[in-house]
Protein backbone atom coordinates (compact mmCIF):
# COMPACT_ATOMS: atom_id res chain seq x y z
CA UNK A 1 0.00 0.00 0.00
CA UNK A 2 0.91 3.67 0.01
CA UNK A 3 3.27 5.15 2.54
CA UNK A 4 1.40 7.21 5.16
CA UNK A 5 1.78 10.98 4.90
CA UNK A 6 2.75 11.11 8.58
CA UNK A 7 5.87 9.21 9.51
CA UNK A 8 7.71 8.66 12.75
CA UNK A 9 11.46 9.17 12.66
CA UNK A 10 13.34 6.07 13.72
CA UNK A 11 16.12 8.26 15.19
CA UNK A 12 14.06 9.31 18.19
CA UNK A 13 10.52 8.07 18.65
CA UNK A 14 9.86 10.70 21.34
CA UNK A 15 10.19 13.57 18.91
CA UNK A 16 7.20 15.04 17.01
CA UNK A 17 6.38 13.23 13.79
CA UNK A 18 7.60 14.58 10.47
CA UNK A 19 4.79 15.79 8.23
CA UNK A 20 4.73 15.13 4.47
CA UNK A 21 2.13 17.00 2.41
CA UNK A 22 1.21 16.66 -1.27
CA UNK A 23 1.29 19.90 -3.21
CA UNK A 24 -2.49 19.65 -3.69
CA UNK A 25 -2.93 19.81 0.09
CA UNK A 26 -0.47 22.67 0.42
CA UNK A 27 -2.20 24.71 -2.31
CA UNK A 28 -5.48 24.36 -0.44
CA UNK A 29 -4.02 25.75 2.79
CA UNK A 30 -5.22 29.19 3.86
CA UNK A 31 -2.02 30.42 5.52
CA UNK A 32 -1.93 33.98 6.84
CA UNK A 33 0.80 36.12 5.27
CA UNK A 34 3.87 36.69 7.40
CA UNK A 35 3.73 40.12 8.99
CA UNK A 36 6.57 42.61 8.95
CA UNK A 37 8.19 43.30 12.29
CA UNK A 38 10.09 46.10 10.58
CA UNK A 39 9.01 47.11 7.08
CA UNK A 40 10.43 46.48 4.55
CA UNK A 41 13.14 44.02 5.56
CA UNK A 42 12.30 41.93 8.65
CA UNK A 43 9.30 39.59 8.68
CA UNK A 44 8.06 36.99 11.12
CA UNK A 45 10.47 34.05 11.08
CA UNK A 46 13.21 35.90 9.18
CA UNK A 47 16.85 35.70 10.19
CA UNK A 48 19.26 38.60 9.77
CA UNK A 49 22.91 39.08 10.60
CA UNK A 50 24.51 42.41 11.39
CA UNK A 51 28.30 42.51 11.41
CA UNK A 52 30.84 45.26 12.02
CA UNK A 53 34.31 45.86 13.44
CA UNK A 54 34.69 46.57 17.14
CA UNK A 55 33.66 50.12 18.00
CA UNK A 56 31.70 50.76 14.80
CA UNK A 57 28.40 51.23 16.66
CA UNK A 58 26.68 47.90 16.03
CA UNK A 59 25.31 47.54 19.57
CA UNK A 60 23.83 51.06 19.67
CA UNK A 61 22.36 50.53 16.19
CA UNK A 62 20.88 47.18 17.22
CA UNK A 63 19.39 48.59 20.42
CA UNK A 64 17.70 51.32 18.38
CA UNK A 65 16.24 48.62 16.10
CA UNK A 66 14.99 46.74 19.16
CA UNK A 67 13.34 49.84 20.62
CA UNK A 68 11.61 50.65 17.32
CA UNK A 69 10.13 47.16 17.07
CA UNK A 70 9.22 46.94 20.75
CA UNK A 71 7.57 50.36 20.72
CA UNK A 72 6.04 50.36 17.24
CA UNK A 73 8.17 53.24 15.99
CA UNK A 74 10.04 54.40 12.89
CA UNK A 75 13.80 54.26 12.46
CA UNK A 76 15.90 55.28 9.44
CA UNK A 77 12.86 55.05 7.15
CA UNK A 78 11.87 51.59 8.43
CA UNK A 79 8.58 51.17 10.28
CA UNK A 80 7.21 48.78 12.90
CA UNK A 81 3.46 48.64 12.35
CA UNK A 82 2.76 47.77 15.98
CA UNK A 83 4.67 47.10 19.22
CA UNK A 84 6.01 43.55 19.54
CA UNK A 85 7.81 41.57 22.22
CA UNK A 86 11.59 41.43 21.82
CA UNK A 87 14.04 39.23 23.75
CA UNK A 88 17.53 40.74 23.71
CA UNK A 89 20.33 38.40 24.83
CA UNK A 90 23.51 40.32 25.56
CA UNK A 91 26.81 38.59 26.19
CA UNK A 92 29.06 41.45 27.32
CA UNK A 93 27.40 44.83 27.92
CA UNK A 94 27.30 46.07 31.55
CA UNK A 95 23.72 46.57 32.71
CA UNK A 96 24.35 50.23 33.56
CA UNK A 97 25.47 50.88 29.95
CA UNK A 98 22.33 49.22 28.58
CA UNK A 99 20.19 51.48 30.78
CA UNK A 100 22.05 54.65 29.79
CA UNK A 101 21.88 53.84 26.10
CA UNK A 102 18.19 52.96 26.22
CA UNK A 103 17.36 56.26 27.95
CA UNK A 104 19.36 58.17 25.35
CA UNK A 105 17.92 56.28 22.36
CA UNK A 106 14.22 56.12 23.25
CA UNK A 107 13.52 59.77 22.24
CA UNK A 108 15.34 59.22 18.92
CA UNK A 109 12.78 56.65 17.66
CA UNK A 110 10.01 58.51 15.86
CA UNK A 111 6.48 57.48 16.88
CA UNK A 112 7.76 55.05 19.51
CA UNK A 113 5.42 54.24 22.39
CA UNK A 114 8.05 54.45 25.13
CA UNK A 115 5.88 52.73 27.73
CA UNK A 116 5.21 49.80 25.38
CA UNK A 117 8.88 49.64 24.40
CA UNK A 118 9.97 49.49 28.04
CA UNK A 119 7.50 46.66 28.68
CA UNK A 120 8.06 44.67 25.45
CA UNK A 121 11.86 44.77 25.36
CA UNK A 122 13.28 42.18 27.77
CA UNK A 123 17.00 41.62 28.40
CA UNK A 124 18.88 38.50 29.36
CA UNK A 125 22.28 40.08 30.00
CA UNK A 126 25.30 38.08 31.13
CA UNK A 127 26.78 40.98 33.12
CA UNK A 128 23.56 41.32 35.13
CA UNK A 129 23.75 37.73 36.44
CA UNK A 130 25.33 36.27 39.54
CA UNK A 131 28.91 35.25 38.79
CA UNK A 132 28.08 31.58 39.52
CA UNK A 133 24.93 31.51 37.35
CA UNK A 134 25.17 29.34 34.24
CA UNK A 135 24.57 31.46 31.15
CA UNK A 136 23.28 29.64 28.02
CA UNK A 137 25.92 28.69 25.46
CA UNK A 138 24.37 28.75 21.99
CA UNK A 139 26.99 26.33 20.71
CA UNK A 140 25.41 23.55 22.79
CA UNK A 141 22.00 21.82 22.51
CA UNK A 142 21.26 22.62 26.16
CA UNK A 143 21.96 26.33 25.67
CA UNK A 144 19.87 26.45 22.50
CA UNK A 145 16.95 24.69 24.21
CA UNK A 146 17.14 27.13 27.12
CA UNK A 147 16.95 30.20 24.87
CA UNK A 148 14.20 28.81 22.65
CA UNK A 149 12.09 27.86 25.67
CA UNK A 150 12.46 31.36 27.09
CA UNK A 151 11.51 32.89 23.73
CA UNK A 152 8.48 30.68 23.09
CA UNK A 153 7.14 30.67 26.65
CA UNK A 154 7.40 34.46 26.73
CA UNK A 155 5.65 34.77 23.33
CA UNK A 156 8.48 36.88 21.92
CA UNK A 157 8.42 37.60 18.18
CA UNK A 158 12.03 38.75 17.82
CA UNK A 159 15.21 37.35 19.34
CA UNK A 160 18.38 39.46 19.25
CA UNK A 161 21.72 37.76 19.92
CA UNK A 162 24.50 40.23 20.75
CA UNK A 163 27.01 38.92 19.90
CA UNK A 164 28.09 35.55 18.47
CA UNK A 165 31.57 35.52 19.99
CA UNK A 166 30.26 36.03 23.54
CA UNK A 167 27.20 33.77 23.27
CA UNK A 168 28.58 30.69 21.50
CA UNK A 169 31.83 29.13 22.60
CA UNK A 170 33.92 27.73 19.74
CA UNK A 171 37.65 27.17 19.43
CA UNK A 172 38.08 28.48 15.88
CA UNK A 173 35.45 30.75 14.28
CA UNK A 174 37.12 30.27 10.89
CA UNK A 175 36.51 26.51 10.90
CA UNK A 176 33.61 25.37 8.71
CA UNK A 177 32.07 23.37 11.57
CA UNK A 178 32.23 26.22 14.08
CA UNK A 179 28.81 27.50 13.08
CA UNK A 180 26.94 24.20 12.86
CA UNK A 181 25.29 24.75 16.22
CA UNK A 182 24.12 28.31 15.57
CA UNK A 183 22.83 27.38 12.10
CA UNK A 184 20.74 24.57 13.61
CA UNK A 185 19.50 26.98 16.25
CA UNK A 186 18.44 29.58 13.65
CA UNK A 187 16.63 26.95 11.58
CA UNK A 188 14.69 25.80 14.66
CA UNK A 189 13.75 29.41 15.38
CA UNK A 190 12.42 29.74 11.83
CA UNK A 191 10.24 26.68 12.36
CA UNK A 192 8.74 28.46 15.35
CA UNK A 193 8.17 31.71 13.36
CA UNK A 194 10.64 33.46 15.65
CA UNK A 195 12.60 36.21 13.91
CA UNK A 196 16.29 36.49 14.85
CA UNK A 197 18.99 39.12 14.49
CA UNK A 198 22.52 37.83 15.12
CA UNK A 199 25.26 40.38 15.84
CA UNK A 200 28.76 39.40 14.75
CA UNK A 201 32.20 40.87 14.13
CA UNK A 202 33.66 41.62 10.72
CA UNK A 203 36.92 40.10 9.51
CA UNK A 204 40.29 41.83 9.79
CA UNK A 205 39.88 44.05 6.73
CA UNK A 206 36.22 44.76 7.48
CA UNK A 207 35.02 43.57 4.08
CA UNK A 208 32.95 40.62 5.34
CA UNK A 209 31.87 38.85 8.51
CA UNK A 210 34.32 36.75 10.48
CA UNK A 211 34.30 32.99 9.95
CA UNK A 212 33.03 30.41 7.49
CA UNK A 213 30.71 31.32 4.62
CA UNK A 214 28.41 28.54 5.90
CA UNK A 215 26.98 30.97 8.43
CA UNK A 216 25.29 33.02 5.69
CA UNK A 217 23.16 30.17 4.37
CA UNK A 218 20.16 30.65 6.65
CA UNK A 219 19.89 34.45 6.59
CA UNK A 220 17.44 36.45 4.50
CA UNK A 221 19.38 39.64 5.25
CA UNK A 222 23.06 40.41 5.84
CA UNK A 223 23.91 43.96 6.89
CA UNK A 224 27.48 45.22 7.18
CA UNK A 225 28.58 48.31 9.07
CA UNK A 226 31.94 49.92 8.33
CA UNK A 227 33.84 53.11 9.08
CA UNK A 228 32.77 55.95 6.83
CA UNK A 229 34.89 58.43 4.90
CA UNK A 230 32.14 61.05 4.89
CA UNK A 231 32.43 64.14 7.05
CA UNK A 232 29.94 63.81 9.90
CA UNK A 233 28.58 66.31 12.43
CA UNK A 234 31.02 67.05 15.25
CA UNK A 235 31.03 64.31 17.88
CA UNK A 236 28.75 62.03 15.86
CA UNK A 237 28.89 58.24 15.88
CA UNK A 238 28.61 57.15 12.27
CA UNK A 239 29.16 54.30 9.84
CA UNK A 240 28.44 53.13 6.31
CA UNK A 241 25.60 50.60 6.18
CA UNK A 242 25.57 48.14 3.28
CA UNK A 243 23.19 45.34 2.34
CA UNK A 244 25.37 42.32 1.61
CA UNK A 245 22.40 39.98 1.15
CA UNK A 246 18.76 40.92 0.72
CA UNK A 247 15.94 38.62 -0.41
CA UNK A 248 13.08 41.12 -0.38
CA UNK A 249 12.10 43.75 -2.94
CA UNK A 250 14.55 46.66 -3.10
CA UNK A 251 13.41 50.21 -2.37
CA UNK A 252 14.91 53.53 -1.29
CA UNK A 253 15.08 52.58 2.39
CA UNK A 254 17.20 49.53 1.59
CA UNK A 255 19.93 51.31 -0.33
CA UNK A 256 23.45 51.53 1.03
CA UNK A 257 23.76 54.62 3.18
CA UNK A 258 25.84 56.52 5.69
CA UNK A 259 24.17 56.64 9.11
CA UNK A 260 25.05 58.75 12.14
CA UNK A 261 23.86 59.56 15.66
CA UNK A 262 24.59 63.09 16.82
CA UNK A 263 23.48 65.73 19.32
CA UNK A 264 21.88 69.03 18.32
CA UNK A 265 22.64 72.39 19.95
CA UNK A 266 20.15 71.63 22.71
CA UNK A 267 21.94 68.37 23.55
CA UNK A 268 19.21 66.13 22.08
CA UNK A 269 20.36 63.05 20.21
CA UNK A 270 19.01 62.16 16.80
CA UNK A 271 19.70 59.91 13.83
CA UNK A 272 20.63 61.10 10.36
CA UNK A 273 21.40 59.31 7.14
CA UNK A 274 22.20 59.89 3.49
CA UNK A 275 23.25 57.83 0.52
CA UNK A 276 26.65 56.28 1.20
CA UNK A 277 29.70 57.28 -0.83
CA UNK A 278 30.01 53.83 -2.40
CA UNK A 279 26.35 53.97 -3.46
CA UNK A 280 26.77 57.47 -4.88
CA UNK A 281 29.86 56.43 -6.83
CA UNK A 282 28.21 53.23 -8.07
CA UNK A 283 25.34 55.34 -9.44
CA UNK A 284 27.86 57.69 -11.05
CA UNK A 285 29.64 54.81 -12.78
CA UNK A 286 26.34 53.32 -13.91
CA UNK A 287 25.37 56.69 -15.42
CA UNK A 288 28.69 56.94 -17.28
CA UNK A 289 28.35 53.40 -18.65
CA UNK A 290 24.80 54.10 -19.85
CA UNK A 291 26.35 56.22 -22.70
CA UNK A 292 23.61 58.84 -22.28
CA UNK A 293 26.00 61.65 -21.39
CA UNK A 294 28.43 63.01 -23.97
CA UNK A 295 30.09 65.51 -21.61
CA UNK A 296 30.85 65.68 -17.91
CA UNK A 297 28.75 68.82 -17.75
CA UNK A 298 25.68 66.87 -18.87
CA UNK A 299 26.47 64.16 -16.36
CA UNK A 300 26.80 66.65 -13.49
CA UNK A 301 23.50 68.29 -14.46
CA UNK A 302 21.70 64.92 -14.56
CA UNK A 303 23.03 64.00 -11.10
CA UNK A 304 22.19 67.41 -9.66
CA UNK A 305 25.77 68.24 -8.62
CA UNK A 306 28.39 70.79 -9.63
CA UNK A 307 31.15 69.96 -12.10
CA UNK A 308 33.63 70.42 -9.28
CA UNK A 309 31.82 67.83 -7.17
CA UNK A 310 31.65 65.52 -10.20
CA UNK A 311 35.43 65.74 -10.59
CA UNK A 312 35.88 64.81 -6.94
CA UNK A 313 33.57 61.82 -7.26
CA UNK A 314 35.25 60.74 -10.49
CA UNK A 315 38.59 60.76 -8.70
CA UNK A 316 37.22 58.65 -5.85
CA UNK A 317 35.54 56.21 -8.25
CA UNK A 318 38.59 55.72 -10.45
CA UNK A 319 41.42 55.96 -7.91
CA UNK A 320 40.24 55.16 -4.39
CA UNK A 321 37.49 52.57 -4.95
CA UNK A 322 38.55 51.51 -8.47
CA UNK A 323 34.97 51.11 -9.67
CA UNK A 324 36.05 52.15 -13.15
CA UNK A 325 39.42 52.98 -14.72
CA UNK A 326 40.20 56.42 -16.20
CA UNK A 327 40.52 54.83 -19.64
CA UNK A 328 37.12 53.14 -19.31
CA UNK A 329 35.60 56.48 -18.26
CA UNK A 330 37.09 58.23 -21.30
CA UNK A 331 35.93 55.42 -23.63
CA UNK A 332 32.36 55.76 -22.33
CA UNK A 333 32.27 59.53 -22.87
CA UNK A 334 33.72 59.10 -26.38
CA UNK A 335 31.19 56.37 -27.22
CA UNK A 336 28.35 58.58 -25.96
CA UNK A 337 29.53 61.41 -28.25
CA UNK A 338 29.56 59.10 -31.25
CA UNK A 339 26.04 57.92 -30.47
CA UNK A 340 24.89 61.53 -30.06
CA UNK A 341 26.39 62.52 -33.43
CA UNK A 342 24.93 59.48 -35.12
CA UNK A 343 28.32 58.33 -36.36
CA UNK A 344 28.72 54.61 -37.05
CA UNK A 345 31.00 52.99 -34.53
CA UNK A 346 34.30 51.81 -35.96
CA UNK A 347 35.20 48.16 -35.71
CA UNK A 348 36.77 47.56 -32.33
CA UNK A 349 35.01 50.64 -30.87
CA UNK A 350 31.67 49.08 -30.04
CA UNK A 351 29.79 49.98 -26.86
CA UNK A 352 32.10 49.24 -23.94
CA UNK A 353 31.19 46.15 -21.96
CA UNK A 354 32.52 46.44 -18.42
Amino acid sequence: GRLPLTCTSTMNSNRPRLQMKPLAVMLALDLPPREYLLTPWLRQGDSAMLYAPTGAGKSIFTLALALAIAGGGRFLGWEASKPRKVLYIDGEMPEADIIDRARMLLPTIEGCNEEQAASNLVFLARQAQHMDAEFPDLATPAGQDDVLKRATSGEFELLILDNFSTLAECEDENAAGAFNGIVRFLMRAKQGSLACILIHHSNKNGSDYRGSSKLATTFEVLIGLAKTSKVLPKGALGFDLSWQKYRHRREDSTRNRTVWLAEDEAGRSGWGFETSEREELAELVEAVKSLRYATQGELALALGISQGELSKRKGRATTALKLITPDEWADCIAAAKKLREGEPEEEGNAKPDF
